[in-house]
């Protein structure tokens, strides 16, 4: 009878465990909801994991292309100047800590910030008016793309910049396109 004793005991230790285990978990999930709720502020210093707010950067010109590659000026890109403008809302855009993805056809590709001027392949860099990564409310700048493969010039790219916690500006583009003629009509 000593054995089934034991058996019973972890029995009952198994279910014990399994309670607190659905009573943590269900603690956890009604807390959240009650933050989603209005229920609580969410934590400045705590890890961004909420929705985003508005894009913060908008494009301003045009998105320039060129071929770093001798010899494929004019047939493929793989190094894109982008520029941007903070919309004057709101603190200073840290692009230090923005996102850079870059997508054409079946490319797709985030870019690793650069800590050089001119990027490597794979990177990007932005040319801000203080020479730091903020860019302020009203102020310009120039974010240099650097591909890791060559596109076929004139292909759409589509480029988004994502500022921690805010929603992405979307930029699409066909860089290095051919100038196309079309008759002028009177």
């Amino acid at each position: 009878m000593g054995g089934s004793e034991v058996h019973t005991h972890l029995e009952l230790a198994a279910i014990f465990a399994a309670f607190v285990a659905v009573t943590t978990l269900f603690s956890l999930v009604s807390s959240g909801a009650g933050g989603m709720n209005g229920g609580s502020e969410p934590d400045p210093d705590m890890y961004p994991a909420f929705a985003a707010g508005e894009p913060y950067l908008e494009q301003v010109g045009e998105v320039t292309g060129s071929s770093s590659i001798p010899g494929l000026s004019g047939i493929y890109v793989d190094t894109v100047a982008v520029r941007v403008a903070h919309t004057g809302e709101g603190d200073p855009v840290d692009l230090a800590r923005a996102t850079v993805t870059v997508m054409a056809g079946t490319y797709l590709e985030i870019l690793a910030p650069s800590g050089d001027v001119l990027p490597q392949p794979g990177t990007w860099s932005a040319a801000t008016p203080g020479g730091d990564n903020l860019l302020g409310a009203g102020e310009e700048c120039v974010i240099h793309l650097c591909l890791d493969r060559p596109i076929p010039a004139g292909e759409t790219l589509t480029v988004l910049v994502r500022p921690e916690g805010n929603a992405p500006c979307s930029i699409t583009s066909s860089p290095g396109a051919p100038a196309s003629s079309s008759p002028e009509k009177d």
